[in-house]
């Protein structure tokens, strides 16, 4: 399996995000895809999904190229992004019915998937009653996540998934990430909780300026974890020094 994105630019009101970027993805991969805000790491996304156009570049996957609707890469995606929330009016189980029938699954499959899922990341199924608009922030991206992962999808992406899920949610998001890895998926995980990037991901994938700063294994970007990723994060990134005194404090 391949995903590859070819001379990827956009920009908005004439101020470049992404200029020229060129990336490939194997199944396999977990990546972390990193960056300051304002990066460009969500529009990198939201292009690749089709949410919003590019002003250049080609998409390719598996050897095909990523034209007109894309409704055959579409029904290999799982997608969390809060600019894709779950639809307010439904309660957590219609959400997932609605899911269900998106990706035309058989009844049998639907009930296992969705009781699978609802049992490992809510601990009251009664909330999968109430309308997703009376939601937590937490339940709804576990409500999101599950809605996602209903398709078992060969490319799933995920944009900042742990913010707003306490402890214990993350950490059963975690597990259920490397459970979920295989050679025939990729994962792709934008995020700023470097800690939790740290423990899944394979390979790090770091956006600034327009341009792609690292990509790579993540022993290679932690030095072979000499360094924690937050640190090679910030000696990337960092800016140039300021002369600041806070005299004022």
């Amino acid at each position: 399996m391949e995903l590859v994105i070819s001379n990827l630019s956009k920009s908005y009101h004439q101020k470049t995000v992404l200029d020229s970027i060129n990336l490939a993805f194997q199944g396999g991969d977990v990546v972390g895809l990193l960056g300051k805000n304002g990066s460009g790491k969500t529009t990198l996304l939201n292009c690749l999904i089709d949410l919003i156009a590019p002003d250049s570049g080609q998409f390719f996957f598996n050897d095909e190229e990523l034209t007109g609707d894309r409704l055959p890469f579409k029904e290999e995606l799982g997608i969390v992004s809060d600019v894709i929330p779950p639809v307010p009016e439904f309660t957590g189980t219609d959400y997932l019915r609605f899911k269900g029938l998106i990706h035309r699954l058989d009844e049998s499959t639907f009930k296992k998937r969705s009781t699978d899922l609802t049992n490992f990341f809510f601990d009251d199924a009664s909330v999968l009653k109430k309308k997703i608009s009376q939601y937590s922030t937490g339940m709804i991206k576990k409500i999101s996540l599950c809605g996602a992962i209903l398709n078992t999808p060969s490319v799933l992406i995920l944009d900042e998934p742990f913010a707003g899920l306490d402890p214990v949610a993350v950490r059963q998001l975690i597990s259920f990430l490397q459970t979920y890895r295989r050679a025939d998926r990729i994962i792709l995980i934008a995020s700023h909780d470097l800690s939790y990037i740290e423990e899944i991901a394979s390979r790090i994938l770091v956006l600034d300026d327009t341009q792609i700063k690292f990509n790579g294994e993540l022993a290679k970007f932690t030095e072979q974890g000499t360094k924690v990723i937050s640190e090679a994060l910030f000696e990337l990134l960092a800016p140039k020094t300021k002369q600041t005194t806070f005299d004022w404090i």
